[in-house]
């Protein structure tokens, strides 16, 4: 019969091994650095895909004058969105673009390189929105039975949905002229489909659409939708797009590591605190300065 505490030892190890390494005034020294570091990196890339955004918008400013409706901006932003991507994802075909395109996969990867096809289309066109300040959601199109067979952009317009498809630089008009939704097109595919450009695919028939796929990450994010369900109801929650919150993924990874940054700093003050103490003990002098310090700081 095997010892209880033999049991508990496989448990135990990792946790004394945590313990002992965070009691560790040079590895927390070195976390520090590191965190800093890459605190640093992702707020000098969040700047740049800023930058680099909201130089797309001066160039649409440029082309909008004074006879510009809010549907006509978004159509220009979507046209300059198109001429930027066309075609790059034959030339980027190749996936080996290294571990910051893996890991991050930030907009700023999909605008210079179109390797997600409508995918990338449509984050690029939801960011660019996103600088007029245009609300906007991914709409995760089924095509033959299949849920997000081809991606294309909602985006909140004079207080109505309408629907972008700026893989081919296409939007759809309805018969008052106003630009169409989604569910305009799913109801009169027989009429919309006849603005569609040469080349299209005849399954992007508008059959349906989803916003989120909540089966991405078992266990979580069923969670989370049915905590969703009971706080803003089940047909909102069926509109919430979460790639949209989690779009500016420079600025995500920066709050992530911020949050993690700020224990850590404590943990390491606390460590310092506590050695400083103890060598105060033993130097007199030690101790006058480290309580005029603590005198100032107050």
């Amino acid at each position: 019969m095997l010892d209880p505490l033999r049991k508990t030892m496989p448990l135990r190890n990792p946790l004394s091994i945590i313990r002992r390494i965070f009691r560790n005034l040079h590895f927390l020294m070195f976390l520090n650095g590191f965190f800093l570091a890459s605190l640093f990196y992702l707020k000098i890339d969040a700047a740049y895909e800023n930058g680099l955004f909201s130089s797309i918008k001066a160039n649409i400013d440029s082309q909008i004058d004074n006879n510009d409706t809010p549907d006509s901006v978004a159509v220009k932003a979507m046209n300059v969105c198109y001429r930027l991507m066309n075609n790059k994802g034959s030339i980027f075909s190749n996936d080996n673009l290294g571990p910051r395109a893996d890991l991050f996969h930030s907009v700023t990867i999909d605008l210079t390189t179109s390797r997600g096809a409508c995918g990338s289309y449509a984050q690029a066109l939801a960011r660019i929105l996103q600088t007029y300040h245009f609300p906007v959601r991914i709409a995760q199109m089924k095509v033959v039975g299949v849920y997000a067979g081809h991606n294309v952009v909602e985006t909140m317009v004079r207080h109505h949905w309408v629907v972008l498809d700026p893989t081919f630089d296409l939007c759809f008009v309805r018969p008052d002229g106003a630009l169409a939704s989604f569910a305009d097109v799913q109801m009169n595919w027989s009429y919309y489909s006849r603005q569609v450009p040469a080349g299209y695919n005849p399954a992007y028939c508008y059959e349906d659409v989803r916003y989120s796929n909540w089966s991405k990450i078992p266990v979580l994010l069923p969670a989370l939708r049915s905590l969703l369900n009971l706080v803003i109801g089940p047909e909102r929650t069926s509109k919430v797009c979460l790639r949209i919150i989690f779009m500016d993924t420079y600025s995500v990874y920066l709050y992530i590591t911020l949050a993690l940054y700020v224990p850590l700093v404590l943990i390491t003050f606390k460590k310092l605190t506590v050695r400083s103490s103890s060598r105060s003990r033993s130097s007199p002098v030690l101790s006058s300065v480290i309580d005029s310090l603590i005198n100032y700081a107050r």
